[in-house]
């Protein structure tokens, strides 16, 4: 039998915390852990016919809510798990579409506007309602017809008008759960918000490990507009679960939390060598089968060099003689749009044996109220996983499609040239198959998010990369080189070691140049949180 993990003091306050509350959590900080409690405490006191709403934006990681809350022998009642779509079409658009058409219909979900010209405008409700358009969207729905694309404007809109579909809402549920408010967008937050009007105690919880993609404006300012309102109150979730306790009280420190006292087994290591990158790798190549004896790997895949840039890791490949693989990051991940991170996770699934074709399909699109869009996308990915690499480019048309049925309203020409590009590089394709047993893993940084490793190597800390400096440098770059920098730590569960060589390579005068350590290892008194070492 599994022993019971007791909640920390964190995740304490949060689980006995009333009212609206926004969550800021760290990665490894025992997110789901958290919410699946606070839940739990919710549910004693709930009548039979009271729940709560528990969203996510992926229909996997409702589902692992769900699944985890059962495990907790948690009562659902009237409670509600699933993606936002799901709950908009399910506990607005269709018991209260009638209110609006004075009429009933037999409602059905359609994936695609433009394949209804007659309503091909209703797209412009993401800009904005008018009379107009109210009028098109009531005359669609006294048609049968719930648009995918729309289905926010579209609850939305009977929300505001429709006062039975606020009272049963306010009566059906006490709470709102919505994990990841970092990718919320307008129409989600509005809808929030007004829940919360109501009386339906708010829980928004957003991850800052997102932080690092500030560049692509992947974060939400709906997010950082909870954290300053007045009427949520702003906690954290700040330890690392994931990482050895030494690791996670080194991030803390880092992050300036008051950790009077290192651990006795300190797993954070300031590792000197003499020389530039080949030297760093030579030291490596040198002592891998100790350290992987130290701290219990079994196979090299368990271990990532992570570097600042492509070209960073480009020179790491070069001298690392020790098997090993590259992960270069390439256009697509630098893109931030809905079809950009499908393409990237279709690829990655295509490549990843474990994940078969009807996997794939339920991380999109939920068949209970799209069987058709469904079975649509599993007949394309179904040919598309039987497809070898080399014969991907000729048939790149249906990655195209497959976007479409998922994403209709958000297709990018420029990216489908860059998919195109992709499948048609064997080499790049390469960076998409996951290393084998006995490859090292060398990668970006921003390429390690969402991974992680028993043990990792963190190149590149050097003053002028970490953070970068200059004239022409925003503060809000250094901030994100920090978290950056946190990210690349948190990677590790049993150990991380800090790389700093005399010298180092500079790719743009290809030339070595003195290396400086990073002003990030000098903050908050961190030499006494690791072992400073030389090899």
């Amino acid at each position: 039998m599994r022993s019971k993990v007791e909640p920390t003091k964190e995740q304490q306050e949060i689980i006995d915390k009333e009212g609206n509350i926004v969550i800021t959590a760290k990665p490894g900080s025992g997110k789901t852990f958290t919410i699946v409690e606070k839940i739990r405490s919710i549910a004693d006191n709930l009548l039979d016919y009271q729940g709560v709403i528990a969203i996510s934006f992926t229909r996997k990681a409702s589902h692992e809510l769900e699944v985890r809350c059962k495990r907790r022998e948690i009562p659902k009642k009237c409670s509600f798990y699933g993606t936002l779509d799901k709950f908009y079409i399910t506990q607005i658009i269709m018991p209260f579409a009638k209110h609006i058409t004075k009429n009933i219909v037999a409602l059905e979900v359609k994936d695609k506007l433009n394949e209804y010209p007659q309503y091909k405008d209703l797209i412009q409700l993401k800009q904005g309602k008018s009379r107009i358009l109210e009028e098109l969207l009531i005359q669609s729905l006294d048609e049968g017809y719930i648009f995918l694309e729309i289905c926010g404007e579209t609850a939305e809109y009977i929300l505001e008008n429709v006062p039975d579909c606020k009272k049963y809402l306010k009566a059906r549920y006490t709470h709102i759960f919505i994990d990841e408010y970092q990718d919320c967008g307008e129409v989600q937050h509005q809808i929030f918000m007004q829940l919360v009007e109501l009386g339906i105690i708010g829980v928004a919880v957003g991850d800052l490990d997102q932080a690092i993609y500030a560049f692509s404006d992947r974060y939400s300012k709906y997010l950082e507009l909870l954290i300053t309102a007045e009427e949520f109150t702003h906690l954290q979730l700040t330890h690392n679960h994931r990482c050895h306790k030494s690791i996670s009280d080194y991030l803390l420190r880092l992050m300036g939390e008051n950790i009077e006292e290192p651990s006795e087994d300190i797993r954070v290591f300031a590792v000197s060598v003499q020389g530039h990158e080949e030297e760093l790798m030579a030291q490596i190549d040198k002592r891998l089968e100790q350290i992987k004896a130290d701290f219990n790997v079994k196979n090299n895949n368990e271990i990532a060099i992570l570097c600042r840039s492509n070209a960073s890791a480009q020179i790491m490949d070069k001298y690392l003689q020790t098997k090993h693989k590259l992960f270069l990051e390439n256009e697509l991940d630098r893109y931030s749009s809905y079809w950009a991170r499908f393409y990237s996770d279709l690829l990655g699934c295509y490549f990843d044996s474990g994940v078969c074709a009807i996997d794939f399909c339920q991380r999109y699109i939920d068949e209970e109220i799209d069987s058709k869009s469904f079975t649509k996308l599993n007949l394309i990915i179904n040919k598309i996983f039987g497809l070898c690499a080399e014969e991907l480019s000729d048939n790149v048309a249906m990655f195209f499609e497959a976007a479409r049925i998922v994403y209709p309203e958000y297709e990018n020409e420029e990216i489908k040239e860059v998919v195109q590009e992709i499948v048609s590089n064997i080499e790049i394709l390469n960076n998409y198959k996951p290393a084998s047993a006995d490859e090292v893993c060398i990668l970006t940084l921003h390429k390690s998010k969402g991974l992680e490793y028993k043990v990792v190597f963190h190149m590149d800390l050097y003053r002028w990369i970490f953070p970068r400096e200059g004239h022409n440098v925003l503060e809000e770059e250094q901030v994100q080189s920090l978290n950056l920098h946190y990210v690349g730590v948190t990677r590790a569960i049993e150990a991380c070691f800090l790389m700093q060589g005399t010298r180092r390579y500079r790719p743009s005068n290809k030339d070595l140049y003195k290396a400086e350590a990073s002003p990030f290892l000098f903050k908050n008194n961190l030499h006494s949180f690791r072992r400073n070492i030389s090899w």
